[in-house]
């Protein structure tokens, strides 16, 4: 619920993912039961290159007839460093495991503006109004508090999903794939906002996701008439083939702003980034010290029964009463 008892309205950054289209998923359909509105989603490189995140966005919401909600390409690179080459790409290079399904998204539903000015025009019109959900590399939101510096004071919360906690990567030995793939957007970000900042990092999709079975995810919440679901369970039976349990980071995120009471514990400090370290760029730098100012609540915890049960209900079943 809002604080002021209005409808929270918001606007997600993905770079879609598996998991950035449960996260989509879970904040669709909890629109009104959970008082929020997804005003628009904005699209960036990062498990795929842009076009592509893109394409994926429009898959899924076509497929739970939600093309209402307008859908815009952003940034296509890091901001000063070439896109990092890597070996393997987890969701395919097409983001949904490269299983080239036969029907293409209508590509004409892409509005034409560029995700970089609409996050500007909508937050500046509407001051301490719009929160932020990012689950990618943070190059939109870096490049729009650079050209429009006005925004720092204008945004009303932010949700992020990427760096660490204690400096365990899953990209580089020290750096999580989000902040490794932009070191400098996600430290112009944390040095620039003023607006409270909530960051679920690494380790706590690492611990939350030792209760979720793989053969839960696919034969209990997979278990859906939901087209979206069923196009997901195809990808991630691909992608998780050599997995035993299931990794839905940005779904994490995207459940603690649809309920924060879902958030068991969670520990506030200042957040800076490594830009320069020969084996720690990207990595996620706190001050223990408490010598600088709080920025950031770092989410340690989660209510896995909780989260069990609105990934359920995002699926279409029939657990309304157990939220």
């Amino acid at each position: 619920m809002s604080l002021n008892g209005g409808i929270r309205r918001v606007i997600v950054d993905v770079d879609v993912g598996t998991d950035d289209a449960w996260a989509l998923l879970l904040l669709l359909k909890c629109e009104k039961k959970f008082n929020l509105k997804v005003e628009a989603i904005t699209c960036t490189h990062g498990n795929t290159d842009v076009r592509n995140a893109a394409r994926n966005v429009l898959r899924i919401l076509t497929a739970i007839g939600r093309t209402d909600v307008p859908v815009y390409r952003g940034a296509s690179e890091p901001l000063v460093t070439p896109v990092p080459i890597r070996e393997e790409h987890f969701h395919g290079l097409d983001g949904f495991g490269d299983l080239g399904f036969d029907e293409k998204p209508d590509e004409s539903l892409i509005q034409p503006e560029h995700a970089v000015n609409i996050l500007f025009s909508r937050i500046d019109a509407s001051p301490r109004e719009i929160s932020l959900i990012f689950v990618g590399p943070l190059t939109n939101l870096a490049l729009c508090l650079k050209m429009y510096p006005e925004v720092r004071k204008k945004i009303r919360d932010l949700y992020i999903m990427g760096g660490n906690r204690h400096g365990v990567g899953n990209t580089t030995r020290a750096a999580e794939f989000n902040f490794w793939a932009d070191p400098e957007a996600a430290h112009i970000v944390f040095n620039n906002v003023q607006c409270p900042i909530t960051l679920l990092p690494w380790e706590t999709c690492v611990s939350e996701h030792q209760g979720l079975d793989m053969r839960w995810r696919l034969d209990v919440l997979g278990n859906s008439s939901n087209r979206a679901v069923q196009m997901l369970n195809q990808v991630e039976a691909k992608c998780y083939r050599d997995w035993t349990m299931w990794m839905p980071c940005d779904a994490f995120l995207a459940a603690v702003f649809v309920k924060p009471n879902i958030v068991r514990h969670s520990e506030n400090f200042h957040v800076d980034i490594e830009l320069s370290g020969k084996l720690t760029r990207g990595q996620v730098v706190l001050d223990h010290l408490k010598a600088s100012r709080e920025n950031t609540r770092i989410v340690d915890k989660l209510d896995s029964e909780q989260f069990r049960q609105l990934m359920l209900y995002a699926a279409d079943h029939d657990v309304e009463q157990s939220l």
